[in-house]
């Protein structure tokens, strides 16, 4: 009976700590897809300092600074009617062609690439909130670890159940640092394109991870692309009666990791797409 408690007591613990875990990294997966490289231009237009009746002001404080559509392009809602005219003015004095349809409140303007600079900034904004997850993940470990110290002190558990305990945590803690780290280097990857470069010691190890996750993709999307053709060319030559009959399954090659595509029917053809990666190709019908 005692340890059927412990055993509770274990994922009460670690449940919780790899739920924590889990919800950072999705809070941070979704975070991290709304950084975009046009957010350069985006943030430089809002800095811009304009004067306004004797006072300056920043382009952002006084109107709605976004890019609904294309990087390149800029639409600027202003608040006050009275301002369109003495900040579309500004915007062309600083170089932006830019245009205000009469009785707007919008102003287009058309924006420049991000310099190299400029997208090297989002990068080491994407790295520093990597790490600030990072920091987080250690603080959700280290407090569950005060809580287990706490438990064995109160004799709510033995040192086995808390060792126990402890492994998992770190087993989740592990995994779940990877993953904020390849998010995190796929979303700087992708911002900086030909600019990118490696910055932490184990940037290079994640690319290849990140590498082969992008082959299994195009591998999948292949497999499905392949499937839908087989299943069109099934349906031509047999009767609407026997369509039900076709069934389709994946497995996965052990040693490379590709998924391979079966096809079964119930009127003898049999279709099978092994991995190309194996010498041992079966492709027959």
């Amino acid at each position: 009976m005692a340890e059927a408690s412990n055993d509770e007591n274990i994922e009460s613990y670690s449940t919780e700590a790899t739920s924590n875990l889990e919800g950072a990294v999705e809070e941070f997966a979704e975070i991290i897809a709304e950084v975009k490289s046009e957010d350069a231009n985006l943030k430089v237009f809002r800095s811009l300092q304009i004067v306004i009746t004797g006072r300056k002001r920043r382009i952002g404080d006084l109107g709605n600074v976004e890019s609904p559509d294309d990087p390149m392009k800029i639409q600027l809602m202003v608040y006050n009617k009275e301002h369109i005219e003495i900040v579309l003015e500004f915007i062309r004095e600083n170089g932006f062609p830019a245009k205000n349809e009469e009785g707007s409140q919008f102003i287009n303007v058309r924006v420049p690439k991000p310099s190299r600079m400029q997208l090297e900034e989002i990068g080491d904004d994407v790295n520093r909130r990597t790490n600030a997850v990072g920091s987080r993940l250690m603080k959700i470990k280290t407090n569950t670890g005060l809580r287990i110290r706490a438990a064995m002190e109160k004799e709510y558990i033995d040192q086995r159940i808390a060792g126990i305990a402890t492994k998992k945590i770190d087993l989740h803690l592990e995994r779940c640092t990877k993953e904020i780290r390849i998010i995190g280097l796929m979303k700087r990857k992708k911002i900086l394109g030909s600019f990118f470069k490696v910055v932490e010691r184990d940037d290079a190890d994640l690319l290849k991870v990140i590498t082969k996750r992008v082959k299994l993709e195009a591998q999948k999307v292949e497999n499905e692309n392949i499937l839908l053709s087989f299943q069109c060319k099934l349906l031509l030559h047999v009767p609407s009666t026997c369509a039900h009959d076709i069934h389709v399954s994946y497995t996965t090659c052990m040693i490379h990791g590709i998924h391979i595509l079966h096809v079964h029917t119930s009127f003898s053809v049999h279709i099978h797409m092994s991995c190309g990666t194996c010498s041992s190709k079966i492709a027959h019908f």
